[in-house]
């Protein structure tokens, strides 16, 4: 018999068996059922055909809080502290995300929070890590207000803001040759952009560490990561995925056009009257213009990452919007319709989203933590702060 909450400790690329594949169903159905709906665009995030698959971009180790209550035979809430090599002071460590926290609607406004946390808690204390990082919608008041409020005596831990987050959500479909960009541009690089090859991974390997000193949560990587695009850290991408721009011999930049479809994807299950007789009219004259670039109801959403990215410091505003429309050239040239590209709000990168079309969703990374766990100070450096592949 199952306790109501239970730990467990998966690490990435472990054996399967017949107990996991059934909370690998029980996982996807509890995160289905969990969607924050939405009275104009509601999305359904998937991790088929599997979950434990896709949880190996959030890193290595993955502390999972499992709670089913009596009387529930199947999952009823989750949460999940993975954990990944980041720069934290120049230096590697490892850093926890916090991530999927879902509970079904009968058991929200029971115990049954408090005591995941109290059981989540445990795991801060018994497996360290240097911080740990959240990211919560901004628009999401409810999610925030709840998990902001220090209660309960101190079961709670500290939800600490650290930076706010942008996603630019580009629609890589629209009027005009030169869509999405805003304007014409002129840039000033030595080379023009260029895919990368297995010969450039020692430079691009070298970039991510000379970054890693100047930005903190810079993901930390090895040779390894890129080695192999079916499964790991980086499923779906390999370095030949990779744009990089060169100033002479030397590589200064490079961003990745990961595609996650394979164990990510993202489905439209709901649109508003409006969008709907929006879409219809599109169609109606795609013989013009192209297809509509808002997928039907239960369509997936056929879009790529812009990530990971890196550029070299102190050439982030005048690298980055060629990096970024090289980048979209690349996922146009695959058929994506849509693109997403992440930077937190103070990194000097996110300039360059402002030559493009997009819509944005801001985020909000906190550092978890409670009186007696390890906090750090983010105060002395710029912040990358997010792999957007993860979030």
């Amino acid at each position: 018999m199952h306790e109501a909450i239970e730990h467990l400790v998966y690490m990435s690329g472990g054996n399967s068996d017949a107990a996991l594949a059934s909370l690998d169903q029980q996982i996807r159905s509890l995160v289905r059922a969990c969607k924050m709906p939405s009275p104009y665009i509601e999305l359904d995030y998937q991790t088929e055909p599997s979950f434990f698959s896709a949880l190996s971009v959030y890193g290595h180790r993955h502390d999972m809080i499992l709670i089913r209550p009596p009387g529930f035979e199947s999952l009823a809430g989750l949460g999940i502290r993975s954990v990944s090599r980041a720069y934290l002071g120049g230096k590697i460590v490892e850093l926890g995300y916090l991530h999927h926290l879902r509970f079904l609607p009968e058991i929200r406004g029971g115990s049954f929070l408090l005591r995941g946390y109290k059981a989540l808690r445990q795991v801060f204390n018994r497996h360290p890590v240097s911080a740990t990082l959240t990211a919560i919608l901004e628009d999401n008041r409810p999610a925030r207000a709840a998990l902001e409020n220090q209660r309960a005596g101190g079961t709670m831990p500290v939800y600490k803001p650290i930076s706010r987050f942008l996603t630019a959500l580009i629609p890589l479909r629209g009027p005009g040759a030169r869509w999405p960009q805003r304007y014409r541009t002129t840039f000033n690089s030595a080379g023009p952009a260029r895919k990368l090859t297995q010969a450039d991974l020692p430079q691009l390997l070298a970039l991510f560490v000379a970054a890693g000193q100047c930005n903190e949560g810079s993901p930390a990587y090895v040779a390894a990561d890129f080695a192999d695009p079916a499964e790991g850290r980086l499923a779906g991408l390999d370095i030949t995925s990779m744009i990089g721009i060169f100033i002479g011999s030397e590589l200064h930049a490079a961003i990745g056009i990961w595609n996650q479809q394979t164990y990510k994807q993202i489905v439209l299950s709901h649109l508003c009257i409006p969008l709907l007789a929006l879409r219809d009219a599109w169609q109606a004259g795609r013989a013009l213009w192209g297809d509509c670039p808002i997928p039907a109801v239960g369509e997936k959403v056929n879009s790529v990452l812009l990530d990971p990215w890196v550029v070299r410091p102190g050439f982030e505003r005048e690298l980055m919007p060629e990096l970024l429309a090289a980048a979209m050239r690349e996922a146009q040239s695959h058929g994506a319709l849509f693109a997403a590209f992440g930077v937190a709000e103070k990194n000097p990168a996110i300039n360059a989203v402002k030559s493009v079309f997009f819509l944005p969703y801001w985020s909000i990374i906190y550092q978890v933590f409670w009186p007696e766990t390890l906090m750090y100070e983010f105060d002395t450096m710029q912040l990358k702060l997010a792999n957007l592949g993860a979030l």
